[in-house]
Order: structure tokens, then sequence, then C-alpha cells
């Protein structure tokens, strides 16, 4: 069913989060301690902040109304910007973070290591090519159990 819903909203909420200059990185619904949730992740070069968030959302109000996505099913609609600590799920993840470090962790550990800090070289629907310790390494994305981007404070 969630699939479904996404398939329907997204051809309605793609094309007007690009046009108001954001790119439309994700969307899921999913269930949550207040119910269902359409939620939806975006992201522009310079960052997003809530003023961007609200002006997203209103744009959206009425096509989402119009459009019945969960067929009168009640849901709360969420906005949100590109987090740091994302989890990578999209090919927009991958290509936002190539040459910059990634956090891996593996679900058994790989080569001895169950996390792995390393530079992302490159990716396909299989594997990721990332450079640790002046190597290139290609691990398969099946055994990833998450992958987001290195943040240092």
């Amino acid at each position: 069913m969630a699939d479904r819903i996404v398939d329907r909203a997204t051809p309605i909420i793609k094309p007007i989060v690009e046009e108001l200059g954001y790119v439309f990185v994700d969307l899921e619904y999913k269930k949550d301690v207040s119910g269902y949730v359409l939620a939806l992740t975006i992201d522009k070069e310079q960052g997003v902040n809530i003023d961007d968030c609200e002006r997203v959302s209103r744009a959206l109000d009425e096509p989402l109304d119009d459009l019945d996505v969960t067929d009168g099913k009640p849901y709360n609609f969420n906005v949100s910007s590109y987090g740091l600590d994302r989890q990578f799920k999209t090919d927009y993840d991958f290509n936002k973070h190539l040459n910059k470090l990634v956090d891996i962790k593996f679900y058994a550990p790989f080569k001895g290591m169950k996390n792995l800090t390393a530079k992302l070289i490159d990716f396909d629907n299989s594997k990721i090519i990332v450079e640790y310790n002046n190597e290139n390494i290609d691990i398969e994305r099946k055994i990833i159990a998450r992958i987001c981007a290195n943040i240092v404070f």
C-alpha cells in the first residue's frame, strides 16, 4: 500500500518541488506514533531552512487534497530538509557525497571491520567503490547495513 501511495503522489509532488527551485530527494509513506505520515525530503545547494519547508508544504496542500492519494485515509504531510545524518537510499544521496568521506556499517564484519570510514569514489545498484588506505575497495551494497555522510564537528 505504501508504495502505491508514493507512486501516486510522486508525479504530483516532484514537478512542484522542482518548479519552486528545490531538489526532490525522497518521499515515504509510513506509520509513526501519530498515525500515517507522507514524508517528503527536499534539498537545495544552499541548504533548506524551515521557511523553505513551509513554502513547499503550502504549495502542495491543495494538489495533494485534490489527488486524495490515500483514498480518504487520514495522514500527516511533513516536509523536511536533507539531514546531515541521512542514511543513503537514493542515487541523489550517493551523488551528493561522491569524493567525500562516508561512514559505513556492515551487517557482518567486512575485512575484519564492522564499521568503516572511507571516501566514496563510485556506485551502482549493486556495489559501491570507496578509497581506504590509498586503495580502492569494491563493496557489495547488500552487505551494508547503513551508509551516511561522515560528520566531523
